[in-house]
């Protein structure tokens, strides 16, 4: 509750010195003369009679919305020039004693060179309540309300109301403070952050209690360094790998790959020491960092047509993934000292059905997707990538825990990833084996349940061929199957032409879909449309896309190492 007795006290005294010192001699007489009115300010705040003075005048000009400059300060006690030395003198120590903050002043530079000179917004804070004891910091209630203190010193940094050195001499006065809290506790048991370090990673925190997954390291130390030379030379470690930060694992890159390691996140290790039950709040919706969730409930149905072969595998893995088999199974599996992993690699002829078959896996079983996005894994920071892959499974572990039934892990168009492993040439090919050997290990030892996809088998390096439970071939729809297709996608054509376009046009499932696609563009743009002869035109553009042949003026060549698509 406010004071009002001594806030007025103090007020009364603010007018004295300011009216008492405007345009004239700061000499000791007259800080005698008016030393009874200054003496509730210099017994608030803890300061001698001239120092009052000065800080008077600091405040008045708080309550007037003013910012002074040299020229004010000039203006005001400058009567006797020879006087400014003195003011300057106690404008210093006021500083020190983190009563006025000079703004503008930079850690290399002297304090002499500021652009203007307010109170501390504790200092105003105190005054404003008549409560000296809130001239220092309190202990805060929890972590969050240590961190919006951090942020207010922040916010004070960037405003340049002070400096980054004073920055730094605040939060340890506020960690001191707070150092019987377990997280502030902590952070004072690790001797190897420095101050800068420090800094920064509770500048994260400050932005993940904001509700940030991901924050830009630039915007980092653009906040906590004043002079641009720190913030390089801080940068440069970051990109060596010496900055501790990411040497210990307290933050981590996040998936923003093509950012140069701007946006980073703090580790799951450090989400639970800093954030602890409110990370469990967080994690409610589980959102992996290196790949998406396809919710389950989101898939649409899509009638899928297999030749005999592959619609007996695929139901055989249907059953087994429906929930009350798959926990039979996985338990059965341990029993026999088995671990409950179900790893399947579905390969063969693009446009097939892979990636349509294991969504519809999914939408039937009622399980969500976590699909790896493989691009998200590749980095060009030495030893980035491996960790990225490693940071997959971490993810996919996490996500067993989170949902009650098992997701499917995706890894699509997997082909870079199984291929067949280099002799080592240079650090691609050394990266590329090193993601292989760390797939191989995690495969080893995975429960849940893997799914890659890939067109090139061929390519496919035999150390996984004991490590894949189940191996799915999709080759191209034998004529039945690829006649039903094409009736499901264009139910209103004649059957004859279908069986034409059938007897003359070896399609994919793929490829009829993208000719629905682009017939029905076709009828949307063109009134007058022949469909009949429009579906022949775009079956023969898409069979001649896959065999190689110039459609609608681009010269389309036949990728390396897959089966092209025949005439009869």
């Amino acid at each position: 509750m406010r004071n009002k007795a001594v806030y007025k006290a103090l007020l009364t005294g603010i007018q004295i010195a300011v009216k008492s010192t405007n345009e004239e001699e700061f000499t000791q007489s007259l800080v005698e003369s008016i030393a009874e009115p200054m003496q509730p300010i210099a017994d608030f705040f803890g300061i001698d009679d001239d120092e009052s003075i000065v800080m008077a005048y600091f405040l008045n000009a708080h309550i007037n919305d003013s910012e002074p400059d040299r020229e004010c300060i000039v203006k005001h006690f400058g009567k006797d020039i020879s006087a400014l030395a003195d003011v300057y003198e106690i404008i210093e120590k006021l500083v020190e004693k983190k009563l006025l903050l000079m703004k503008g002043s930079n850690m290399r530079r002297s304090k002499q060179n500021f652009k203007s000179v307010l109170a501390h917004p504790r200092a105003i804070i105190a005054m404003s309540e008549g409560n000296p004891e809130l001239l220092n910091f309190q202990p805060s209630k929890n972590f969050n309300d240590f961190l919006l203190e951090v942020n207010d010193l922040l916010i004070q940094r960037i405003r340049e109301m002070i400096n980054t050195m004073s920055l730094f001499e605040e939060v340890d006065s506020l960690m001191d403070v707070n150092k019987e809290m377990p997280e502030v506790r902590w952070l004072l048991s690790q001797k190897e952050l420095r101050s800068e370090d420090l800094l920064i990673f509770l500048n994260i925190c400050v932005e993940h209690s904001n509700g940030e997954d991901e924050v830009d390291m630039d915007k980092m130390t653009k906040e906590v360094f004043d002079c641009v030379t720190e913030r390089m030379i801080y940068k440069q470690k970051i990109k060596q790998g010496k900055c501790i930060l990411y040497t210990k694992d307290y933050i981590e890159a996040s998936g923003s790959q093509f950012a140069m390691f701007n946006m980073v996140q703090l580790s799951d290790e450090m989400m639970t020491k800093m954030f602890g039950q409110l990370n469990e709040i967080a994690k409610k919706e589980f959102k992996p960092r290196m790949g998406m969730l396809i919710n389950h409930e989101t898939i649409k149905d899509e009638k899928l047509f297999y030749n005999k072969k592959e619609s007996k595998q695929i139901t055989t893995l249907m059953k087994a993934l429906d929930h009350e088999n798959y926990k039979d199974v996985s338990k059965k599996l341990i029993n026999n000292n088995m671990l409950a992993g179900f790893t399947v690699l579905m390969h063969g002829y693009p446009g097939t059905g892979k990636t349509s078959s294991v969504k519809n896996i999914a939408k039937q079983t009622e399980r969500h997707i976590f699909m790896v996005e493989i691009p998200k894994v590749h980095s060009k920071w030495v030893g980035e990538s491996e960790k990225n892959l490693s940071k997959v499974f971490k993810e996919y572990r996490d996500s067993r825990k989170h949902f009650d039934k098992d997701p499917i892990l995706l890894f699509n168009e997997a082909d870079a990833l199984l291929g067949k492993r280099f002799n080592v040439n240079n650090s691609v090919d050394q990266m590329n084996n090193s993601l292989q050997n760390i797939l191989l290990q995690e495969l080893e030892d995975f429960e849940g349940i893997f799914i890659a996809t890939t067109n090139l088998v061929s390519h496919l390096d035999s150390a996984f061929d004991r490590r894949l439970l189940y191996k799915l071939e999709f080759k191209q729809p034998e004529e039945e199957v690829r006649f039903n297709i094409l009736k499901s996608a264009f139910p209103s054509v004649e059957d004859h032409l279908l069986q034409d376009i059938n007897r003359d046009y070896k399609l994919t499932g793929g490829q009829i879909t993208n000719i629905k696609k682009k017939m029905i563009v076709k009828e949307m743009l063109e009134s007058e449309l022949d469909a009949d002869d429009a579906l022949l035109t775009l079956c023969e553009e898409e069979f001649s896309l896959r065999n190689g042949g110039n459609v609608i003026g681009f010269k389309l060549g036949i990728q390396p190492g897959i089966q092209q698509g025949t005439r009869d």
